[in-house]
């Protein structure tokens, strides 16, 4: 029970994270990433971007693009994991 628990809180936990990338990337376009919203939002995804800060093709910052891919892909082979070792044992 507690385990389905576990997954349930890893599983949304992603996906605002997922959201908080998409809503920067958009206020990153507008004036609106200079306020108190924009800069709270910034100061939550800035530790996930950071490591992807090399993906950039001219003035096009991927960085963005390859954090969603990765948090996609780790969290579906983490809750795959977890759902293995804990519900089916």
């Amino acid at each position: 029970m507690l385990a389905q628990y576990l997954i349930l809180f890893i599983e949304k936990f992603l996906m605002l994270l997922y959201c908080a990338i998409l809503i920067h990337v958009i206020l990153s376009w507008f004036a609106a990433s200079k306020s108190a919203f924009g800069e709270m939002v910034s100061q939550i995804v800035q530790p996930i971007l950071a490591p992807f800060r090399w993906a950039r093709i001219g003035m096009l910052d991927l960085s963005p693009f390859i954090a969603l891919l990765s948090l996609d892909f780790l969290g579906k082979i983490g809750i795959k994991a977890l759902y293995q070792i804990f519900i089916l044992t």
